[in-house]
């Protein structure tokens, strides 16, 4: 999936909670946060890039926003580009949280 190809650093503002944000940055857990589509969730360990994505914080319990995937995917196709084979043309904007953030999203 294009989004998780792409490095963005995660604050503590997109967070629900500290220990979600300590938890993301530990490189030992395979807790994972793509700020490109807002989706959180935890790595499956077989080697792939699945995840099982979290509809609550695991530590303080509450509920998580709803991931951006279709949305963005929606998005990039507007602009003629296919988000596998174009992955290296779609735009900055769309390559972090930035997209959706100045879309009030």
């Amino acid at each position: 999936m294009p989004p998780g190809t792409f490095e963005v650093e995660t604050t503590a503002e997109d967070q629900c909670c500290e220990l979600m944000l300590q938890n993301l940055r530990a490189d030992d857990l395979p807790v994972v946060y793509d700020a490109t589509i807002r989706e959180w969730g935890i790595r499956y360990l077989d080697g792939g890039s699945s995840i099982q994505r979290l509809e609550y914080c695991p530590w303080c319990g509450k509920k998580l926003p709803g991931d951006l995937w279709d949305e963005w995917r929606t998005r990039v196709e507007q602009l003629g580009l296919d988000p596998w084979d174009d992955a290296d043309r779609i735009p900055e904007a769309f390559r972090s949280d930035r997209w959706w953030k100045e879309a009030g999203l």
